[in-house]
């Protein structure tokens, strides 16, 4: 199935922009590897931290000796308070029992159907079969296996990616 194909399930039929959002990421959804380490969210999460600490310190300090500081340091620091949740949600978290790791290619994915989707239409459409198809249709285009056998409702697989999605994007902004 081609990207036009694929944005036209979605609602965006001609939108040049959904269709080169499809194609800039598929090479991210199809690189991006089962078995993910999640080394360098760690590192990413770990160095926020230790930014935002500095950030306080610099402030901190420029109060102390009557000094104003650059209100980036207060718009960085605002940043990082909303940016730490969603590097903390890509890290394993220790101890999780049950069921396989989450494929994080899977939440790029449905993170950018969701992006296009609400374009077009009023609801998240997590219960959309067009949405669904199109997820997996596109999962596929972009050099992926098939997520399940061809079972009856193997597309649902998809609702939990969509609504996580959802999710994170609701807090984090």
């Amino acid at each position: 199935m081609t990207f036009e194909e694929i944005a036209t399930m979605l609602g965006a039929n001609g939108a040049d922009w959904a269709i080169n959002r499809l194609r800039h990421y598929a090479r991210t959804v199809g690189s991006y590897r089962k078995g993910y380490d999640d080394s360098f969210d760690r590192l990413a999460f770990e160095g926020a931290v230790h930014l935002q600490t500095w950030l306080m310190l610099e402030a901190r300090a420029a109060d102390e000796i009557d000094e104003d500081y650059p209100d980036c340091i207060d718009l960085a620091d605002t940043a990082l308070a909303e940016l730490l949740p969603l590097i903390a949600s890509y890290i394993r978290q220790p101890g999780k029992r049950g069921g396989p790791t989450v494929d994080g290619r899977r939440h790029v994915c449905a993170g950018i159907f969701a992006s296009i989707w609400q374009e077009f239409h009023p609801t998240a459409g997590t219960n959309s079969d067009k949405l669904l198809q199109a997820c997996e249709a596109y999962w596929q285009a972009c050099g992926q296996p098939p997520t399940v056998g061809v079972q009856s409702g193997h597309l649902r697989n998809w609702k939990w990616f969509l609504t996580s999605n959802s999710r994170e994007k609701s807090e984090v902004r």
